[in-house]
Order: C-alpha cells, then structure tokens, then sequence
C-alpha cells in the first residue's frame, strides 16, 4: 500500500496524509513514522493533525469518496467487519474537502521524517512487526 501510494505521488497525483501528531498506540505510530522520510520524498504531504484520527475517507479526481470503518491493514482487510461507502458524486467530494481536508490542513502540522539512528532504527523494528501489532 505504501509503495503504491508513493508511485501515485511520483505520477504527479495531489496525496494528503493525516496522521496524529500524538497516536495513542506508539508501536503503531513508530511502525508508520517509519515510512514518513519516503513518503516525502515522493511529494506525499503528510498532516500532522493536533488530535486522534479515526476518519478513513478518500477523495478520488474530486468525483468520488470513500468513507467508512475500514483500516488499511491485514485484520481489517481480511478479518474483521468493516464497511465503507463509495459516493459517485462531485458534490460531496467537494464538501468534504471544503468541511474535512481544509480545516484540517489548517489546524495541522508538517509531517516530519525521523531524525537519529536510534528512532529510525526503532521505527524499522516496528515497521517489521507491523502485520502483529
């Protein structure tokens, strides 16, 4: 998933990432600090949102969201039940950039890469582990 989120960003395609500035499960939020640095580097703009993020909503082209329960991950993807909504409409797509991703790209901080052998290694540790957190 994020090998396919980084080639979007190299084709060219706007990607927005918010993440809690203060995740409350720090082996999850090192696991995924892990990818911020490539993330980056392939013009991903990572948010760091002020609180606890549980939203998972996609705009596609501004023609399409996707909103639900589903986490991008093994067990949710493959184990538990989930569920999302496709909405095929401009219109809401519209909306929820103007009521979602602009106030919270206003309220939220730069992503940051880590900085020290320590937290990247740490963070590699846990990016390994990912799929048993």
């Amino acid at each position: 998933m994020i090998r396919r989120i980084e080639k979007a960003a190299r084709r060219g395609v706007r990607v927005r990432l918010f993440v809690p500035a203060n995740a409350n499960n720090w082996a999850c939020a090192g696991a995924q600090q892990s990818h911020h640095a490539n993330l980056l580097d392939s013009g991903v703009a990572i948010y760091e949102y002020p609180k606890m993020l549980h939203a998972k909503a996609f705009v596609r082209d501004g023609e399409e969201l996707l909103a639900g329960t589903c986490n991008l991950e093994a067990w949710s993807l493959k184990r538990f039940f989930e569920i999302d909504l496709l909405v095929r409409s401009e219109a809401v797509a519209a909306q929820f950039d103007e009521r979602f991703s602009a106030p919270a790209v206003a309220c939220s901080g730069p992503g940051r890469r880590l900085t020290g052998l320590k937290q990247r290694a740490r963070a590699r540790a846990l990016a390994a582990i990912a799929p048993l957190l």
